[in-house]
């Protein structure tokens, strides 16, 4: 190759790189824009039932600016293109809602403790379960054979369409990573995801997996929740479980969001 022809495909990778530069500028602040419409729009809505000088602290805050680039820098526009919309707006009704409960810890926080839950309900069937079920609908001899819960569980996901609980799809990383005997509906999610291993390499992950144990040994998404006993210091944990305080990317929230990543 002549020097002249290689200084020319340097040249245009370079153009190429300054170009695609630009276009992620262009990405961000745009999603930026969309974020903070989004919180204007639920804050406007929330601050009108709080109390006037929750209110006035609110604003005085500038809290709509701080969870709009909380959310905005710690997800980033790509993983926000591709999240459920009703996630963000939970996420950001639940942070307007977390700053007014601060200022009431004594009240009960099972709302936002359930707010949470239906994020990891909603996550679970865009990025597990959808493509679970349509797996399993394609394997031949798959059926219900057993009196066990986790199987029959299972059958009605795959066949009636139910949600796999967050508790379930806990238990079913748990039996597989212990090497446990599994019956036909559990050996299929375990060659689900030896299929599609960037779903493993996320869930299976230690970091990971110890992080969903501690928000599974609370209690708080089902025995507690069911009790509306729920209290601020637990639902601190429990945020700080979810999403990191919009700081560490092993979160939950984080890491089940990069699911998308897996192509069906």
């Amino acid at each position: 190759m002549k020097k002249e022809d290689t200084k020319k495909i340097i040249d245009d990778l370079k153009k190429e790189n300054k170009e695609l530069k630009r276009k992620l500028a262009v990405a961000k602040l745009w999603m930026e824009k969309e974020v903070k419409s989004q919180v204007t729009k639920i804050s406007k809505k929330k601050v009108s039932k709080m109390t006037g000088d929750t209110k006035k602290a609110f604003l005085k805050e500038n809290i709509e600016d701080i969870i709009t680039k909380q959310i905005s820098n710690f997800f980033g526009e790509l993983m926000l293109l591709n999240t459920p919309n009703s996630v963000v707006e939970n996420i950001i009704s639940a942070e307007v809602t977390f700053f007014n409960l601060k200022e009431n810890p004594n009240v009960d926080w099972v709302w936002l403790v359930s707010s949470y839950h239906k994020w990891l309900d909603t996550l679970i069937e865009a990025f597990i379960t959808k493509g679970y079920r349509k797996f399993a609908k394609k394997q031949k001899n798959l059926w219900l054979r057993s009196n066990d819960p986790l199987e029959k569980q299972l059958n009605l996901v795959v066949q009636k369409w139910y949600i796999l609980s967050v508790w379930r799809l806990f238990h079913i990383i748990k039996i597989i990573k212990k090497w446990e005997k599994l019956e036909d509906f559990a050996k299929c999610f375990e060659d689900y995801f030896e299929k599609y291993y960037y779903l493993k390499d996320i869930l299976f992950e230690k970091e990971f997996y110890n992080t969903f144990k501690k928000l599974i040994d609370t209690e708080l998404l089902w025995k507690k929740r069911h009790a509306w006993k729920t209290s601020f210091e637990e639902t601190k944990e429990a945020r700080e479980l979810f999403i990191g305080k919009f700081k560490d990317k092993n979160s939950l929230i984080y890491k089940f969001i990069e699911l998308w990543k897996v192509d069906y």
